[in-house]
């Protein structure tokens, strides 16, 4: 099976919707029967935030895509940095590093950056 990783560095508030564009691509990719695996670092990390408001159009999809066995991955400096370090309270969302990043990187057959 083909594995595919997913980079979001991009915030799920920004005016751009990278991040958006990642959970909806990353959708179309289980859809195909890849392996997605999505590693979430600086902004991009705030789309796990339990706290981020229902009303964002990413919330619904990355719940919708956690229950059906998205690989979330979020970079450990990050979570630190966003005072998540006593551990993480989303079900599903996995604290990770760089040499992980590094791991997914070499193990992927596609990787996307947003």
């Amino acid at each position: 099976m083909t594995k595919a990783l997913i980079i979001l560095h991009a915030a799920p508030d920004a005016p751009d919707s990278r991040a958006y564009t990642a959970i909806r691509l990353a959708g179309a990719m289980l859809a195909d029967n890849k392996d997605v695996y999505l590693f979430l670092v600086e902004d991009g990390a705030r789309l796990a935030d339990p706290k981020l408001p229902e009303g964002n159009p990413c919330r619904a999809l990355f719940y919708e895509l956690l229950d059906v066995g998205l690989d979330v991955q979020v970079c450990g400096g990050t979570m630190r940095r966003l005072g998540w370090e006593d551990g993480y309270p989303l079900p599903g969302v996995k604290k990770s590093s760089m040499k992980g990043l590094s791991a997914l990187i070499s193990e992927a057959d596609e990787v996307v950056n947003f």
